[in-house]
């Protein structure tokens, strides 16, 4: 298929590299017959990033803004490549932005030639869409010039701010904020500046640069200037993020009103932080305000900007659940203080519009109704029956999302093949993007990204929830037979299906998008979006660490129920900081769209071994593909201070425990293909270690049966031996009171949703423990057997009879008739 993107920046950027990514990698299966890309600006960084000015910079830090789907660090690397090094936090200039999106796109282009996929390049806008008789996609340019594709995707961006005031017609009126400023610099020269938000402070800060004697003042309805990012993320818990989810879900519609008042609670109760979306005190001091979040900011505790970050996915929900009438309204009443709150401005930024009003050269005044011309001079009308004038006014209120000024959507719109959002864009949808006609209907190859889905998306220029949506929707091209599992099937077909996936460790595991189940992952996404994002959290510890700083660290893996919580609780009981699955609880907070903690690890300074568990399942098939190693390694953890401990245990003792466990949280058929998944996985956890050279060793659960030789024997495969006790594996007192803060394990805050009382019990002693079996019913055992599980515990037990290096009459006496080639 030819596949055409229309608009060049950002998010058609993103969309090429991840085609030309795909072509070159082949996982596209040859689909990809050609990309056709059109700009009207000629790639010159569009509205965000044309401008040449370096105080206009990114709101995002550095560490957001790769566009390479699963390698955040993508952006950073290349920045070092250009002597460019900077931390993770700074915030740089947006030309600086530009240069790395035309770098990805020359090499993008380059990447498709090689693959033999050839790419289109044009400087044209498309002004004209049809269908041909064929539904193949026809667009004609404004030089009259046609292209036929069988696939469009819209990622026109949005445009700069809307004339408000109808100022257009005037000489002084500046309508783009980016661009270079001509007029004098004189101190008798008043300069009002239309909004006091982010597009504000860019503009103030270039202009504070360029013209050093005009005075400056930032008119808008609230007169106060956005919150201020903190300078480190902080910790931040989940109370306040669970309680406005549940109730966003627990909703049918949300209504603007409520919802606002809501948050406002929920923030107050849970936080102690106050914040009202209404924006009612208007009026106030901006710089006494300023200062107060400039001070927040400094400390690096949570402020109201850390919370509404961690609620992105619940405010797109809550959109999602609106009217065109409640979003209407939210735009009107609220947008203002939600972005006041949520799109803080980075630390820099503050501290100078800060010193520029502390020297009097900016003010801001509230309440803003009206700006009119007065001959050449320009008077805004204060809803206090004031008024100020300026020389010049510069429009700064932020971005447009309306289309109906683009030839190419009114004539789409006058062919009733699309229909505009009352809030901005064109209709489409909001799981899959596909654009919709005039009477609703989804395309099956027309979609938008960005900019166009405004009214569908609450957040349409984010370059990271972007990202996400590009791949979702070329997934959805490549993969039209639902192959993106947009619902949760659990067929034998389909357990059949994954399995081979499995199996043959097919690239598309990591790229198809994994449906949510609404309660333990209530967001789609894939596998490999979802381990770059765990990547990023876990990073944030020991990023910074040089290779010696890093304890070793000993990683069991296994299904879930193979006697994996008394082993972390032995190694704990020995001496061994234990953890219990760190990667899978950022992973779980990742699922529920929470931000995650990261996990705080000692230093090799501090403890030269640590041990963690990471088990495969139970809930969600994320839960059963996850590589625990990943994540881990690609954030800087060494492979030389990683040792992979593969767990089994006999597989039909599993299954009952499985179906004892947690039948009544997940339907049988579901937890039943999770299983096999979790199990057979296994391959694929093993090999990515090995291919990362990190040492592998086996252990079944079934050695516990003489507990005291076989740990000895762990320990001194593992190069632990004189950390081995005896009273580590038979007396553990009070340690052995598994939930408790006396154990040997260190539990993370995961979400409470994933929370089983009593799931792991207590002993004295680690110990085998049987399972009965006879619950299961035939057609459960035979589930083993068709996939192969029962081969690979066998298979399991020769590695652990080698790897303990057990002789022959132990190994029969332990293992019995799972011995086959141990014997």
């Amino acid at each position: 298929m030819i596949i055409s993107i229309v608009g060049g920046g950002a998010t058609g950027i993103t969309i090429l590299r991840y085609l030309a990514e795909l072509a070159a990698s082949e996982r596209d299966n040859g689909a990809i017959s050609g990309i056709q890309l059109f700009d009207k600006s000629g790639f010159d960084g569009g509205v965000a990033y044309r401008t040449q000015s370096d105080r206009h910079l990114l709101n995002m830090k550095a560490s957001t803004m790769s566009i390479r789907p699963g390698d955040a660090e993508e952006f950073l690397r290349w920045l070092r490549a250009r002597g460019l090094s900077c931390h993770r936090g700074k915030h740089l200039p947006r030309m600086v932005y530009k240069d790395y999106l035309d770098s990805v796109r020359l090499a993008a282009i380059a990447q498709c030639r090689s693959a033999g996929v050839p790419v289109h390049v044009e400087h044209a806008e498309i002004v004209r869409m049809r269908f041909s008789p064929d539904r193949d996609v026809l667009l004609t340019t404004d030089r009259n010039i046609t292209h036929i594709s069988s696939t469009l995707i819209l990622c026109t961006g949005h445009n700069g701010p809307a004339d408000h005031y109808d100022l257009a017609g005037h000489l002084n009126y500046i309508r783009d904020p980016y661009a270079p400023f001509a007029f004098a610099d004189r101190g008798d020269v008043e300069v009002g500046i239309l909004g006091s938000g982010l597009s504000a402070v860019d503009t103030v800060a270039a202009l504070a640069k360029t013209h050093q004697a005009v005075r400056m003042t930032c008119l808008s309805r609230s007169g106060l200037f956005p919150t201020v990012q903190p300078a480190t993320i902080p910790a931040i818990a989940t109370d306040f993020r669970d309680a406005l989810d549940r109730y966003v879900t627990s909703r049918e519609r949300i209504e603007a009103d409520a919802f606002a008042a809501r948050l406002s609670e929920l923030l107050l109760e849970t936080t102690g932080i106050r914040c009202d979306l209404s924006c009612r005190n208007v009026g106030g001091d901006a710089l006494a305000d300023l200062e107060h979040n400039i001070a927040r900011a400094e400390t690096g505790e949570p402020n109201v900007y850390s919370y509404l970050v961690s609620v992105i996915d619940v405010m797109c929900g809550a959109w999602s659940r609106m009217s065109d009438a409640e979003k209407m309204r939210f735009m009107k009443v609220y947008n203002s203080g939600w972005l006041r709150n949520r799109s803080a401005m980075p630390l820099e930024n503050a501290i100078r519009i800060r010193d520029l009003m502390r020297s009097g050269r900016l003010s801001a005044r509230a309440r803003l109704r009206d700006v009119t011309g007065i001959g050449s001079r320009f008077r805004a009308i204060l809803g206090d029956g004031d008024h100020y004038d300026v020389d010049y006014v510069i429009d700064a209120t932020g971005p447009s999302y309306r289309l109906d000024a683009s030839p190419l959507y009114r004539d789409m719109q006058r062919q009733g093949l699309v229909a505009f959002d009352p809030v901005g864009g064109i209709r489409c949808g909001y799981e899959d993007s596909r654009v919709h006609d005039r009477h609703g209907t989804p395309y099956p190859n027309v979609y938008a990204v960005g900019g166009p889905t405004k009214g569908a998306h609450f957040y349409a220029a984010a370059v990271d929830i972007n990202l996400r949506r590009a791949q979702i929707v070329v997934d959805s091209i490549l993969n039209p037979k639902g192959q993106q599992m947009s619902t949760i099937t659990t067929s034998v077909e389909e357990t059949d299906r994954l399995a081979d996936l499995v199996r043959h460790d097919h690239p598309s595991l990591d790229t198809m998008v994994l449906a949510p189940d609404g309660k333990y992952q209530n967001r789609p996404a894939a596998l490999d979006e979802l381990m770059w994002e765990v990547r990023d959290c876990l990073g944030e510890t020991f990023r910074r660490w040089s290779p010696a700083d890093f304890p070793t660290l000993y990683c069991a893996w296994g299904r879930c129920r193979v006697g994996s919580t008394a082993l972390t609780n032995l190694f704990g009981v020995a001496g061994m900081p234990s953890y219990f699955q760190p990667v899978k609880v950022v992973l779980r907070h990742r699922l529920l769209g929470n931000a995650g903690e990261p996990w705080a690890m000692p230093t090799a300074a501090e403890q030269p071994h640590i041990f963690s568990k990471e088990m495969a399942g139970p809930y969600v098939l994320t839960e059963s593909l996850f590589l625990p190693l990943q994540p881990l390694i690609e954030a800087g953890w060494p492979a030389e201070k990683l040792h992979m401990i593969m767990l089994d245990r006999d597989p039909a003792s599993s299954l009952a425990s499985w179906l004892e466990k947690w039948s009544d949280r997940v339907p049988e058929d579901r937890l039943i293909q999770n299983y096999v998944i979790s199990s057979l996985n296994a391959r694929r956890v093993e090999s990515y270690a090995r291919r990362h050279g990190v040492p592998v060793t086996h252990y079944v659960y079934e050695a516990s049966k003489d507990a005291t030789g076989s740990v000895r024997k762990l320990f001194d495969r593992l190069g632990l031996g004189e950390r081995f006790t005896e009273s580590a594996v038979t007396d553990w007192k009070e340690r052995g009171q598994i939930e408790t803060k006396g154990s040997g394990v260190t539990f993370l805050s995961e979400p409470k949703i994933y929370t089983v009382v009593g799931l792991h019990g207590s002993d004295t002693a680690y110990r085998y423990r049987t399972r009965k079996t006879a619950s299961l019913s035939d057609a459960q055992l035979q589930i083993i057997e068709r996939y192969g599980i029962d081969d690979m515990y066998r298979a399991s037990v020769d590695a652990c009879v080698r790897d303990l290096s057990l002789d022959t009459d132990t190994a029969a006496r332990l293992f019995g008739d799972a011995m086959v080639t141990a014997a």
